[in-house]
């Protein structure tokens, strides 16, 4: 089968600080037999044409110089909207681009089927082209294009992608109900697919035991680990306030925060005024493929995730499962998605939202009293994530519904 897979998310090149998950996606098709083609937009630096893991990609140019393409990658097209206006005046620019550069693989390459990822733009150029030339459209739906860009042009928008696909698949139960929402009437069928990660990699013990003494000040220090975006809605201020915490309890925890974003400053600033600097570090992007290694030599994760001032929520939450098959306990926030994954008393711990008393409380418990009980958890929730989330999986799921 031919698959055309259109995306703003896909790596610009080797080892690219661009999260895979739609890559992993592409590449997993690939071995199950499939012929795969990814369209994405363009960015200074990146190939336009290229054989990337057997996966075919193809960038459209969506404008001249190059360097002001800059409304997607970089933390993401909806943060780069909010943090430059001048972005959403190139939007209409990249959606017309788009829309040509479908119509052309639909004339030229002639996929049987073409799977959008995201409701806006792709979803809708896709919807559109796929309609007109009567191809199979099936949308993927990852949250933040239902939870965001909810201006009544948008949500038309968004309808009409739903109701002119023969399939929507959704990433978890409020992803769904959200879609759902969006449009109540449609006929169109929702199948919940998670986002699938990899296999677990082998990991090396002895490198991850250099790893830790390399985080750690003192043998019987504790890490804690964050990975992800470094915005407002992920929960950082809290894992910084919970930490801060502890260490006023003399509690011997180190916060190790991995990834970048618009807002991290704001972070490094608050670690300065509470006078936590040698207690918290911020380590900025690690390549996916030494992600496991920090979660197999921390004590626990913490993805305290909250709503967003644009009404965005975690939809699934990568991270949490990647953690989670490390073998690293989870804590997760009661908020969006992440409760399909993380279930208290079952595979991780919950904290409210935007409560960083509650975040603090669900690490002592984790670190300093129920220790056993957190064994058991960590490895029931390995073997849930084995069995629910891996990219296989998911593939087989997808090209048994389309």
């Amino acid at each position: 089968m031919k698959i055309l897979i259109v995306t703003s998310n896909y790596p610009r090149w080797l080892n690219d600080t661009t999260t895979p998950f739609v890559h992993n996606f592409a590449k997993q098709l690939v071995l199950n037999g499939h012929e795969v083609r990814v369209l994405a937009p363009h960015f200074v630096g990146a190939k336009t044409k290229e054989l990337f893991d057997g996966v075919g990609v193809r960038r459209f140019r969506y404008l001249l110089p190059l360097r002001a393409q800059t409304v997607c990658y970089q933390g993401g097209a909806l943060g780069n909207l909010d943090k430059n206006p001048l972005n959403k005046l190139k939007l209409p620019i990249l959606v017309m681009c788009e829309l040509l550069a479908v119509i052309k693989e639909l004339v030229l390459w002639k996929p049987d089927v073409v799977n959008s990822h995201w409701l806006l733009p792709q979803g809708f150029v896709s919807a559109l082209a796929c309609k007109i030339f009567k191809t199979k459209h099936i949308a993927t739906v990852h949250g933040g294009d239902v939870f965001a860009l909810n201006s009544p042009l948008m949500r038309k928008l968004k309808k009409f992608t739903i109701n002119n696909s023969a399939l929507v698949t959704v990433n978890s139960s409020v992803t769904e109900k959200a879609t759902r929402k969006l449009a109540p009437e449609s006929t169109t069928p929702l199948f919940r697919l998670p986002t699938g990660i990899l296999p677990l990699p082998e990991l090396d013990k002895n490198k991850i035991h250099v790893l830790r003494e390399k985080l750690i000040r003192s043998e019987d220090e504790k890490l804690i680990l964050f990975v992800g975006r470094l915005s407002e809605e992920k929960g950082i201020r809290e894992a910084i306030q919970a930490t801060h915490k502890l260490i006023l309890e003399q509690k011997k925890v180190r916060l190790i925060i991995v990834g970048e974003g618009h807002e991290k400053a704001i972070f490094q600033t608050l670690v300065k005024e509470l006078n936590i600097e040698n207690q918290i570090d911020f380590l900025g992007w690690v390549p996916n493929k030494d992600v496991y290694d920090y979660f197999a030599a921390s004590d626990v994760f913490v993805g305290p995730s909250k709503q967003a001032k644009n009404g965005q929520v975690e939809a699934q939450g990568l991270t949490f499962v990647e953690a989670m098959l490390a073998g690293c306990p989870v804590i997760g926030s009661n908020s969006g998605g992440i409760p399909d994954a993380v279930i208290p008393n079952k595979t991780g711990w919950l904290c409210e939202p935007d409560n960083a008393e509650s975040l603090y409380e669900n690490i002592n418990e984790v670190l300093y009293v129920e220790n056993d009980r957190a064994k058991e958890i960590t490895l029931i929730a390995k073997e849930f994530t084995n069995n629910a989330y891996l990219i296989d999986s998911t593939v087989k799921k997808f090209t048994s519904i389309i």
